[in-house]
């Protein structure tokens, strides 16, 4: 494939990205990708002859999203006691989520377009998850966290339920349809909320929880 072809392709993702996450992947038509990335439908058949491909090749970029933030060290050395590289490591985690958010939101919908993906979805929630838990568990160890494996599993499903479904209850609850980096952090800062009764004395400066009881703007 000639170098115009590549970047026309990933073009192409990258706009389907951008659609998916703002309207969902069932709303979004071939026309409105075609128009938005600058080419006819004709030329968008050729690289992804139906919705489904492009489905199945975004997961692919987003596996290797995925595989990058859990491969993302988080040995402090001797700085510190590690406080803000696990921080920094929830963050990307969250980020990640948010980043891809239309993956977690619009669920039932991909499930139906592209059958292809339920097991692989299953696959990577589960793995998500673990990653987590094991970065918790080196958080207990160093001392940021006094939890039991017990109240760990608690916090990796609550974590993951309020990371995955925080968008939704933004729509839902607040009329949010347009999410925005304060929305981002206070979403992230209700996540950190479920540590705080973990943390070691010190230490709670490093998760700060959120004072706004309401979204921004509200």
């Amino acid at each position: 494939m000639s170098e115009v072809s590549t970047s026309t392709r990933e073009r192409i993702l990258d706009v389907c990205l951008r659609l998916f996450n703002e309207s969902g992947p069932a709303a979004v038509t071939t026309a409105e990708i075609a128009r938005t990335a600058g080419i006819n439908e004709g030329n968008l058949y050729y690289y992804f002859k139906k919705k489904e491909d492009i489905l199945l090749a975004l997961f692919e970029a987003f596996e290797a999203a995925l595989n990058e933030v859990a491969n993302a060290s988080q040995d402090t050395g001797d700085a510190g006691d590690g406080s803000d590289a696990a921080l920094a490591y929830l963050q990307r985690w969250f980020r990640l989520m948010w980043a891809w958010r239309f993956f977690y939101r619009d669920g039932a919908a991909i499930k139906r377009m592209a059958p292809g993906l339920r097991a692989r979805t299953v696959t990577l929630a589960d793995r998500g998850q673990a990653d987590i838990k094991r970065a918790l568990k080196q958080m207990v160890k160093r001392g940021l966290l006094v939890a039991s494996d017990e109240e760990l599993e608690r916090l990796v499903v609550n974590a993951w339920i309020i990371s995955s479904y925080w968008l939704d209850y933004l729509d839902t609850r607040h009329n949010v349809g347009r999410v925005t980096r304060d929305h981002l952090e206070w979403g992230f800062a209700q996540v950190l909320s479920l540590f705080l009764p973990y943390t070691r004395p010190g230490v709670p400066p490093a998760f700060p929880a959120s004072r706004r009881k309401s979204p921004p703007g509200q």
